[in-house]
């Protein structure tokens, strides 16, 4: 069986400002990638995820659109989404045709074969782990760089163009769209450039595809039971409830899915009791608690309470904690 190592896959507590700068502008360009036309508003408008024993379904769960609500990362703006409303914002489609021809391979390996039970997980888990922290450490290298210009800002420096447009992406990038001072805009950033912790994530994608099974991990690379709205955008649910028009994202890879679903807790408004749970941890303690964040998830399932339930029951009985590193930046 195959060891899951606790090591980075690449160590960028050495690398200079320059470094940081170049990495931050990659991680921009790799992310936007990820958001591509197509599949992007499927995590801005971020659809209730279904549980694992009705992934080819979702007809219990509605769509959280809230990308329309102007929010920074207060915890009093929750109160104000609507997570019953249903609403379409694909407003940056690739033409149907051009959406519907793209390929997407599966990449995952065939969890189904496994008839091990441990084993199965044990094989999920060492497929999942690297792509999660390969996605957080392009995070990390972001949050190394806010936090440079932030303690500039501090001692008087003068920033040059470079960092105030990296700023500036980040800003556009997730959805802070108050005219606030640089400072505060970076505040308001430093609470939404974090990572997720390994924990958390590798549950909610066991729940979700049913341990790499699902009809949408295997044909759409999606593990987290992303939703969009263009047709032809994803694949169209069984038994979808009449009147509705969503479709599961397509990714044309798991990491694209992972990318895509760290990007819906860090800018969705639905998520912002979860990033302050998450920014009182930073602030607190050494690890992130996958099993603390999974409290900000009452939102992603129209199961609510229930559905946290279940994903910390995941993360307790497998023991998932141990594979979240300890805190960086």
């Amino acid at each position: 069986m195959q060891c899951i190592t606790m090591a980075r896959l690449d160590p960028i507590t050495s690398l200079t400002r320059t470094d940081l700068i170049m990495l931050g502008a990659l991680a921009l360009s790799i992310s936007a990638s990820a958001l591509a036309p197509g599949v992007r508003n499927s995590f801005e408008s971020m659809a209730y995820a279904s549980p694992a024993q009705s992934v080819d379904t979702l007809s219990t769960h509605q769509a959280a659109i809230t990308d329309q609500v102007d929010t920074t990362d207060q915890i009093n703006t929750t109160d104000q989404i609507d997570i019953t409303e249903v609403s379409n914002i694909a407003s940056e489609i690739l033409p149907n045709s051009e959406v519907e021809s793209r390929s997407y391979p599966s990449t995952l390996p065939d969890f189904a074969a496994i008839n091990d039970v441990s084993t199965k997980k044990q094989t999920f888990f060492s497929y999942m782990l690297p792509k999660i922290r390969q996605a957080n450490d392009k995070i990390l290298a972001n949050r190394r760089l806010l936090l440079m210009i932030r303690d500039d800002l501090a001692t008087g420096d003068a920033l040059d163009e470079d960092d105030v447009q990296f700023v500036s992406s980040l800003k556009a990038r997730y959805k802070i769209k108050q005219k606030t001072s640089l400072r505060s805009t970076i505040d308001d950033l430093l609470i939404r450039v974090d990572v997720v912790p390994e924990s958390l994530v590798l549950a909610q994608a066991a729940n979700e595809s049913g341990w790499g099974t699902s009809r949408f991990a295997k044909q759409a690379n999606n593990l987290f039971g992303v939703w969009c709205f263009s047709k032809g955008c994803g694949l169209t649910p069984k038994n979808r409830d009449e009147g509705l028009n969503h479709e599961v994202a397509k990714y044309e890879s798991v990491q694209e899915g992972i990318i895509a679903y760290v990007h819906t807790i860090n800018t969705n408004p639905a998520y912002i009791q979860l990033r302050h749970i998450r920014a009182t941890t930073r602030s607190e303690e050494h690890h992130f608690s996958g099993h603390a964040l999974a409290e900000g998830l009452l939102k992603y399932s129209s199961r609510g309470i229930d559905y946290v339930r279940d994903i910390q029951q995941l993360i307790r009985v497998n023991d998932l904690q141990k594979y979240t590193l300890p805190l960086q930046a």
